[in-house]
């Protein structure tokens, strides 16, 4: 029996490990600023495709001293500068430390945000209970209102 449970332990042990691994990837992307791509390699601002954004990842196809051959997720092939293009290694699992990144956001709906707080024993919530009863001038039929309209 205590062998059983000595097993059970060492497996559940095992298990949890395995649940906690970190795997680290290299992704390759835009640089702050964006990039212009452009159709060759000597191309110059007359020659330019199209614009790609902050973050954007990309595919490197062929790389040279000056600029670099991509592929974009939406399939776009052009030659971008090498000095807008940045690879980074992205670690999934395990814990990540936020202490030095600024979080920025924005809402949909710029009105005002209000958070309450709970801790106030004096803080009541408002019933919002509301009957249409006396709203309601009369009661009407539907079939009645579809003869009325001709809508039958």
């Amino acid at each position: 029996m205590k062998k059983t449970i000595a097993f059970l332990l060492l497996g559940l042990a095992s298990f949890a490990m395995a649940g906690s691994k970190t795997e680290t990837s290299t992704v390759t992307r835009i640089k702050s600023g964006g990039a212009a791509i452009y159709k060759s390699e000597a191309s110059d601002e007359g020659d330019k495709i199209a614009d790609i954004g902050t973050g954007d990842e990309i595919t490197i196809l062929k790389q040279s001293k000056a600029r670099s051959l991509i592929k974009t997720s939406g399939s776009i092939k052009g030659w971008v500068d090498n000095s807008t293009i940045e690879k980074v290694k992205i670690t999934s699992g395990g814990s990540h430390s936020l202490k030095d990144v600024e979080v920025v956001g924005w809402l949909d709906n710029p009105s005002a945000v209000y958070i309450l707080d709970n801790t106030n024993p004096d803080l009541n919530a408002l019933p919002i209970d509301r009957n249409f009863n006396n709203e309601i001038v009369e009661k009407k039929d539907r079939e009645e209102v579809e003869r009325t309209y001709d809508e039958n």
